[in-house]
């Protein structure tokens, strides 16, 4: 098995209805996404998929680097957890290989989103 990992960083700012603390005002983090991708063989270029492919798939889901998460997401609490399973649910089509996604608000926090094997 072959296990390929892309991060990725993008500025956002959000606020979180239920936390109950500081994270209710609006603030931002530089986020760290990271995207596994997993294949028993690979591809004629002895590759799970291009890196410069995965980029430009993540870059066009994204669309800018600076995102206002409340409003990108449709949430009112856009947390490490929530955005892990959206990003992997607006990727898993264009990256067929995904297995997860982590996202990081801090170099000391990390949320991983493993979808259940049907």
């Amino acid at each position: 098995m072959f296990t390929l990992q892309t991060k990725h960083t993008i500025f956002g700012a959000h606020k979180l209805k239920d936390q109950g603390g500081k994270c209710t005002k609006l603030h931002g983090h530089q986020y760290t996404i990271v995207l596994t991708l997993k294949a028993k063989e690979l591809d004629y270029r002895n590759m799970i998929m291009d890196t410069y492919d995965i980029e430009e798939v993540f870059n066009d889901f994204i669309g800018v680097d600076h995102l206002y998460l409340n409003d990108f997401m449709d949430d009112e609490n856009p947390t490490m957890e929530a955005m892990s399973v959206f990003f992997y649910e607006g990727l898993k089509d264009k990256l067929p290989n995904l297995v997860s996604v982590a996202v990081g608000e801090t170099p000391e926090c990390l949320c991983i989103y493993t979808p259940d094997e049907e």
